[in-house]
């Protein structure tokens, strides 16, 4: 499996992660675990924005480059 493809999985991974989360906010009626999902669920977006940033990849057009 390619790195590209790798990327995608984890990609993937964290946009479940964070519906997951949403939901279980939406699910709950306490603040406090509602405001501790929602701000999980941004953290894990944030994750899948940038999955390359996390391996330390950074991807040029096609090319990559290790930092």
């Amino acid at each position: 499996m390619s790195d590209s493809e790798n990327d995608i999985k984890l990609e993937l991974e964290c946009l479940r992660l964070a519906s997951d989360l949403k939901q279980l906010a939406n699910d709950t009626v306490n603040p406090d675990l509602k405001a501790h999902c929602l701000r999980m669920a941004k953290q894990w977006t944030g994750e899948a924005d940038a999955p390359a940033k996390a391996t330390g990849i950074e991807y040029i057009g096609a090319d990559r480059v290790l930092h």
